[in-house]
């Protein structure tokens, strides 16, 4: 194994504590953190990316689209719905006072998580436009890509859905352990769509399309109140 790739992986399990540390040391506006976040996500894929650029990983290029048209087909139906979906969300939020109140009542008992959703316009902005993108793009890179194959070469395929999904959920460690488990399995299913799409496309807009539907779901929900 190259040098690079053995300080790529004591990178990718030492920043939980680098972002426990960091959450010590916050800034003041939700903004602000939002672009730290994303500054460190690209710092660490930008990294990675060098790696493999360089040769130095033990790794194969990911799959881009997937291989069979009607998997493509199939992706794009599916996020299609997606968006329905939350088009339906939101305007359920807005006429329903009970929904509202209730996704609001929800919001509410998770205070880790409430912090880092976006409640006025700007920060629901940056979430959606930086943080959702680069987080999307970069994790799924990380994890879905690069670790996930690492383990796959060494053991197998489940050894690597799981202990790729659970190093990822490490990296969310600064929301508390709940969120670590919660994350873990939302990994678990990025890597079950990574693996039967056959693309890490469809696997990054997956992650995006996530983290949008909570940011929106957030403003929305707070915006009405």
């Amino acid at each position: 194994m190259e040098f690079l790739e053995y300080v790529l992986l004591s990178l990718l399990l030492l920043f939980p504590v680098a972002d426990l540390v960091l959450e010590k040391y916050k800034f003041k506006t939700k903004s602000s953190e939002y672009i730290k976040t994303s500054l460190m996500l690209w710092a660490v894929t930008g990294f990675l990316l060098f790696c493999f650029f360089q040769g130095a990983l033990t790794v194969k290029p990911p799959p881009i689209l997937p291989a069979t048209d009607w998997k493509t087909y199939l992706s794009v139906s599916i996020f299609v719905a997606c968006f329905a979906y939350t088009k339906y969300v939101i305007f359920s939020i807005k006429k329903n006072e009970n929904i509202r109140l209730s996704v609001l009542n929800t919001l509410e008992k998770d205070n880790s998580l409430i912090d880092i959703l976006p409640q006025s316009y700007k920060e629901y902005l940056l979430f959606t436009l930086l943080v959702s993108v680069s987080a999307g793009i970069c994790e799924e890179l990380i994890f879905r890509w690069f670790l996930y194959s690492y383990i796959e070469i060494q053991s197998n395929w489940v050894i690597a859905v799981i202990f790729s999904s659970f190093i990822f959920g490490l990296w969310h460690l600064y929301l508390g352990w709940k969120h670590v488990i919660k994350t873990t399995l939302v990994g678990v299913l990025l890597c079950g769509i990574y693996l039967y799409f056959e693309s890490i496309v469809v696997a990054i807009i997956a992650h995006i399309f996530m983290d949008v539907y909570s940011g929106t779901v957030s403003y929305y929900t707070r915006k009405t109140s």
